[in-house]
């Protein structure tokens, strides 16, 4: 039921219009990683997010961050200062749902983006508040 309630909120590549956005959707979240890439970093095929914290880290050239950002499974910083959370299974039950509500609410954050299985937040004051729902084909 979570799926469906998603699909029919979630927005598609074609209803992107920040440029910021269409960067991350270009360059992080549509590309899919080679086999080679795949093998060399140790990342399996069906591991979405260890795919996309590497894509966020190889785009954005971030690091890992030791400032943890609370009720994110990772964090990096990215090289402007902010941070990019990043949330394995935001839907995965009724309390990580809370927990990911929660999460893109907080003062801190200004933007969020709901891939469903893979949660991100972005702390840069660059951006405007805002949470995309986003289905990715």
């Amino acid at each position: 039921m979570n799926r469906l309630k998603y699909l029919i909120c979630a927005k598609t590549q074609y209803d992107i219009q920040s440029p910021f956005m269409f960067d991350l959707y270009q360059n992080v979240i549509a590309p899919k990683l080679d086999k080679t890439t795949l093998e060399r970093c140790g990342i399996a095929s069906k591991d979405l997010f260890g795919q996309l914290c590497y894509k966020l880290t190889d785009h954005y050239k971030a690091i890992e961050s030791d400032d943890i950002l609370v009720g994110c499974d990772k964090t990096l910083s990215l090289p402007d200062g902010s941070k990019v959370g990043v949330v394995r299974n935001p839907h995965r039950s009724k309390t990580s749902e809370e927990a990911w509500d929660r999460l893109f609410k907080e003062p801190f954050v200004t933007l969020s983006v709901d891939l469903f299985d893979i949660g991100l937040v972005f702390t840069s004051p660059k951006l405007s508040k805002q949470h995309i729902v986003f289905r990715v084909f």
